[in-house]
Order: C-alpha cells, then sequence, then structure tokens
C-alpha cells in the first residue's frame, strides 16, 4: 500500500510541474516568437536546440527558487528591480521594432550573430527573463503552502523534471502549430515580424508596467 501511495504521489509532482510549465507556455511570448522563428528559417534541429537552452536555464531557476522562494518574494528591492528592467527590457525592444516598421527589410534572426548557435540563443533569451524568478517562487510558495508539494529533493525533483518537459512540450507544440498555419496554409510571417513583435513587446511591457504600479499602490495603502 506504502508503494501505491508513494507511486501516486510521485506522478502527481510530475503531472503538477508538466500541466503548469505546459500552460505557462502556451501564451503568445517572444521566446515562443523565436522558436517559431528558428523553426521557419533553420528548421527542427534550430528549434529543439533553442528550446533546450531554455530549458537548462529554467531548470537552475527551479532549483535555486525551490530553496530560496521564500526569502526571494520577501526581498522587496529585489522584485523592484526586476519588475523595472522587465518594464525598460520590454519597452526598449518594442521600440526598436516600432521604429523599424516602415523599413522594407524586415526583421529576421539571421540577423543575429547567435542565431548560429540556437542553444546559446536560448540561454541567452531566457536568462534576460527575469519575471521567471518571482513567478515560480509563487508557484512554490503555493504549492508548499497547500501542500500539494513537500520541500524535499526527492519529490522536487521529480516536479522539476515534469515542468522541464513541459516547457520543451509548450514550446514546440507553439512553433509546430504556428508553422502549419504559416507554412501550410501558405501565410507569410517575415514581412509582418516588425508589426507583430512591436505588439507583443508593446503589450509585455504595458502588462508589467501595470502590474508594478499595482504593487507600488497596494504597499503604500498598507
Amino acid at each position: 500500500m506504502n508503494i501505491l501511495t508513494n507511486f501516486i504521489f510521485k506522478k502527481s509532482s510530475f503531472s503538477i510541474g508538466f500541466f503548469i510549465s505546459l500552460l505557462g507556455t502556451l501564451p503568445f511570448g517572444y521566446l515562443n516568437i523565436i522558436g517559431l522563428q528558428l523553426l521557419l528559417e533553420k528548421g527542427n534541429w534550430a528549434t529543439s536546440s533553442f528550446i533546450f537552452g531554455v530549458v537548462v536555464v529554467e531548470f537552475f531557476v527551479l532549483k535555486i527558487t525551490a530553496f530560496g522562494a521564500k526569502w526571494l518574494v520577501e526581498q522587496k528591492k529585489i522584485l523592484l528591480f526586476i519588475d523595472v528592467f522587465t518594464v525598460v527590457f520590454f519597452s526598449s525592444i518594442a521600440f526598436y521594432f516600432y521604429f523599424n516598421i516602415g523599413n522594407e527589410k524586415n526583421f529576421s534572426l539571421t540577423q543575429l550573430q547567435l542565431v548560429q548557435f540556437p542553444f546559446v540563443l536560448g540561454l541567452v533569451l531566457n536568462s534576460l527573463n527575469f519575471m521567471q524568478w518571482p513567478y515560480w517562487s509563487g508557484i512554490y510558495l503555493y504549492l508548499f503552502r497547500t501542500k500539494k508539494l513537500q520541500p524535499n529533493t526527492k519529490q522536487n525533483n521529480i516536479f522539476i523534471t515534469g515542468a522541464l518537459l513541459g516547457t520543451f512540450v509548450g514550446m514546440l507544440f507553439f512553433a509546430q502549430t504556428g508553422n502549419y498555419f504559416l507554412i501550410d496554409k501558405k501565410m507569410a510571417i517575415n514581412k509582418y515580424l516588425n508589426v507583430i513583435f512591436t505588439l507583443i513587446f508593446s503589450v509585455l511591457a504595458l502588462f508589467q508596467f501595470i502590474n508594478l504600479f499595482w504593487k507600488r499602490r497596494k504597499v503604500n495603502v498598507l
């Protein structure tokens, strides 16, 4: 009976990690768009390598936040820096693409030197994704508080394995789905990339700014 209980408990940890991560990767984010563009320009191997680079960074983020989640969410200055940096980061990229909308030559990944090394590109871009730190810290605190996950190494490793697989599957699914509609349905994306990236990063910057404003307002009220 104990063996059966432990088996179900472990499988539950894997499923929780998988579905949380899978749902987190499906929205229209910049890492997904880069993965899709890599698939269109470089093929499946480049996309898989890029996503693997993203997953490697996420592994260390999950390992660290599992032990420091409570500490991180209490560091108001660090969280403020993350929020401000994210707003500036997304806004800068949005402005870059906005001022290039009228150009005849649209953005292409071939303009980036790192595109020759998709794995490294995944490492770099996800390393700049500071939002994942408070996100996973909040997830861990909720799971620990509700006792859906115990802060022990063995069970946490199962959870992390599920989360990493969820990220890989989610990003690959997004890229392959986008490839189906853009290639198999004869739709062109390159000439719209500057507009698409402008909208995506503008929305991300606005969302993060509203989130930052709301947090500061709550602090002032308290």
